[in-house]
């Protein structure tokens, strides 16, 4: 676009010229919002696979096909329904 000092713009031309700005601002804030909402997900899963992992050390070599079962069932949240 040329040099809009002295004109003044429609309100077409105002669209054309601010879209891509604020679709692109909207976009980042978008996705900062995004990220911050799956880092306490992470975080569980972490927690999760921790907890899993020292379950199945502590259940040893005894029926290997169950220890992951085992594992998780172990580091479940109790749910009261």
């Amino acid at each position: 676009m040329t040099d809009h000092t002295s004109q003044k713009l429609t309100p077409r031309e105002m669209i054309r010229a601010h879209a891509y700005p604020v679709l692109a601002a909207v976009s980042t804030i978008s996705l900062v919002v995004i990220a911050a909402s799956l880092a306490p997900i992470g975080k569980q899963a972490g927690y999760q696979n921790l907890c899993i992992e020292e379950a199945i050390k502590a259940f040893g070599d005894t029926r290997p096909e169950m220890k992951h079962l085992i594992g998780v069932t172990q580091c479940q949240p109790s749910r009261a329904e």
